[in-house]
């Protein structure tokens, strides 16, 4: 599918968000938690859904910049009013129909835009009978995407929180990394989902952390990128 791109916000020195519409604005179908693959010059690269899905056509994508990459060098030289080439919906991260229990979303970096996605998707379906966490870990506070939209989903529902993590700076947020984070508050080992994006590193230091805790592969889905 051609789609155009609509709008572009550079939302940190590395990271831009590119809003993405369909031909007439028709719906473009996917479940939160999906990707689509974006076609460049004979590249493919996929990136998450960063939006909820929504009637209008857009489709959100949060890319960091990777300067030895195939496609973000390319994509970083469009503008407004471009075409690119997109796949339909793919993905199996996904929200189960029903959410039976306290879920909680561990990322680090552009790992948060899938997550953005469900949770808005959450927020939006009705008032949470479970509480949500994401953990998200970042370098710096300024790293920190959609930080006023997520702070401002934990006021307005009292079973979000949005905990962020922040490995080089010190002040009012966490410092560390993610892993001790998400085993403190599931210390009890009380039921629970995990769904983890990030590093190949990040997702595989949580899948051994999650097991030693007492969790199974039925409680975590993951989903790692390169970069």
């Amino acid at each position: 599918m051609r789609v155009v791109i609509d709008k572009i916000i550079q939302e940190t020195e590395s990271v831009k968000r590119f809003f993405l519409i369909t031909p007439g604005k028709t719906a473009f179908n996917f479940l939160p938690g999906q990707f689509i693959t974006l076609r460049m010059h004979g590249h493919e690269r996929s990136y998450s859904i960063a939006c909820p899905p929504n009637h209008e056509g857009v489709i959100e994508l949060c890319i960091v910049l990777n300067p030895e990459g195939k496609v973000t060098p390319e994509l970083w030289q469009l503008k407004p009013g471009d075409e690119i080439e997109i796949s339909e919906a793919l993905g199996s991260m996904v929200l189960p129909e029903a959410m039976d229990t306290d879920v909680c979303f561990v990322c680090t970096g552009t790992g948060v835009a899938p997550f953005r996605s469900m949770i808005g998707h959450l927020l939006r379906s009705g008032e949470l009978k479970h509480d949500v966490y994401l953990v998200f870990g970042n370098r710096y506070s300024a790293d920190i995407l959609y930080r006023a939209e997520f702070e401002a989903w934990a006021e307005a529902n009292r079973r979000f929180h949005f905990i962020p993590v922040l490995s080089r700076e010190d002040g009012v947020h966490k410092t560390g990394y993610v892993h001790a984070v998400y085993e403190n508050i599931f210390a009890d080992k009380r039921n629970a989902h995990f769904y983890v994006c990030g590093w190949e590193a990040m997702c595989r230091e949580a899948r051994q952390r999650l097991k030693a805790i007492g969790y199974n592969r039925r409680q975590y889905t993951f989903e790692q990128y390169d970069g």
